[in-house]
């Protein structure tokens, strides 16, 4: 007997063949079912066809459906959500409507006014999700994959009884980049890891169990970095999106600049590290000089999905080979494997800090690793935030906090507030207006702001 796997977003051309592929492989989830669910119908139907040629090919009994909502989630054993409300368009005002006040996004996902925005748009979509999982699947696990990832795990275990962690693939893609410039295997490489997602340190890092400092100058790097043909493979969705939004810059150059700084290194590519830094983001000429390239949204992300969407549907018409498969380093299969089929694994993950970050407050999301079984997922201790670094992460949290709370409530002043609180809107004066371009901007997706129980409210409070 199999397992119910959900897969909200599922007509996703870039991440539900990976996801799909890996749970396909797993010999713990054999004869399974994955019901996709998504917005765009024909986006499923042609991730419907895929996965179950995906699905034949590998051979291991899993059957896949489309589904609406609530009847993929019935009796569901466990909820993936890969979503991004709004789209490209969104994203876009997220990345370029803090540039008039002096905000230079490199991703504009996480932190900063666009991270803020996004929250702004995503909790309500995930509140939802919540809500019917209480009453359709209340023992299922929730194990998304969408950004901004603490924001949503935080809100989700706010609001509900629903287990649910977030899952990352920055600490693992930073591992294959090192296994890859020291010549050795990601098996080689340890270390702790501690912080919140996308802005988390790898401390007491070793290579085959020794220290690794003396391979991690930045001289080194640079060497590394003129000798190389062709791009770094981390195996991870990453790699995809790398490949639509490439342009010039060194993706490692401010790891290496702050490991000889602070002695850690930093988990994930440039553009992630240097959002947590105001210093980074608020002059373009900063950034060219340290070499963090933006990542920009439109049109490049755009035209990418557009052609892997090609892609795919050349592969479903028997116009181009599907390949073979690999397990890839993506961690949902692993977790979902060990939670529901009694294996046990050990993975990064984003959830409740329960003591785990030593120098955090409790129950704020952290990132670090846990062991993975039928009774749950367990977090390792990963001591202290490191001097120097722990004033920058607390003003994160706090950003993320009140991002959350002004997201649930849809308080316009709570915003503000997040805006004033965070580190990467240097100009204070300008929080209000920032807010209300961003409100304006989104306000079709922001129901909790211009929702009809919201003017209501408003006009009873005039009265």
């Amino acid at each position: 007997m199999g397992f119910r796997i959900v897969l909200i977003g599922g007509g996703s051309c870039l991440w539900t063949p990976t996801l799909a592929k890996d749970l396909f492989l797993r010999p713990g989830l054999k004869r399974s079912e994955l019901v996709l669910v998504d917005i765009d119908p024909q986006a499923a139907k042609l991730l419907l066809a895929y996965c179950r040629m995906a699905a034949d090919k590998i051979g291991t009994g899993w059957k896949v459906r489309v589904a609406g909502h609530r009847a993929a989630l019935a009796g569901a054993d466990l909820v993936c959500a890969s979503i991004s409300t709004g789209a490209f368009q969104a994203m876009h005002w997220d990345y370029t409507l803090p540039e008039q006040f002096g905000v230079y996004h490199t991703v504009g996902d996480t932190v900063g006014p666009g991270g803020i925005s996004r929250t702004l748009r995503n909790v309500p979509v995930f509140v939802g999700f919540a809500r019917m999982m209480e009453k359709l699947c209340p023992q299922a696990w929730m194990v998304h994959v969408t950004n901004p990832l603490s924001q949503l795990t935080r809100t989700v275990t706010k609001v509900s009884s629903i287990k649910c962690v977030g899952l990352c693939h920055n600490y693992v893609g930073t591992v294959f980049f090192l296994a890859k410039y020291l010549g050795v295997s990601p098996a080689d490489i340890d270390a702790v890891s501690v912080g919140v997602n996308h802005g988390s340190w790898m401390k007491g890092l070793t290579v085959k169990g020794r220290p690794a400092e003396g391979g991690l100058s930045l001289a080194k790097y640079l060497a590394y970095e003129a000798a190389k043909t062709g791009p770094v493979e981390t195996g991870t969705t990453d790699d995809q999106i790398e490949a639509i939004t490439a342009g010039k810059g060194l993706d490692y150059y401010l790891n290496f600049e702050l490991f000889e700084r602070f002695g850690c290194f930093p988990v994930g590519g440039a553009p992630h590290v240097a959002e947590n830094f105001p210093f980074y983001c608020n002059d373009p000429a900063t950034l060219r000089r340290h070499r963090v390239r933006r990542k920009g949204v439109l049109p490049m992300r755009e035209e990418g999905k557009a052609k892997r969407r090609r892609e795919i549907a050349d592969i479903v018409a028997g116009r181009r080979p599907m390949g073979e498969f690999r397990p890839s380093p993506e961690g949902l299969s692993r977790i979902t494997e060990a939670l529901l089929a009694g294996c046990t694994a050990r993975q990064i993950v984003a959830m409740p800090n329960a003591g785990q970050v030593s120098n955090l407050p409790t129950d704020v999301i952290v990132e670090t690793h846990a062991r993975i079984d039928s009774r749950g997922i367990h977090p390792e201790p990963s001591g202290p935030v490191p001097a120097g670094l722990v004033g920058w992460m607390q003003t994160i949290v706090d950003e993320q906090e009140l991002a959350v709370e002004a997201a649930l409530r849809g308080d316009r002043e709570r915003v503000v507030a997040a805006m004033t609180v965070s580190p990467m809107l240097a100009n204070k004066d300008a929080a209000g207006e920032l807010t209300d371009k961003l409100l304006k901007a989104n306000r079709q997706y922001l129901p909790q702001f211009f929702g009809p129980k919201k003017r209501r409210g408003q006009r009873r409070k005039k009265g």
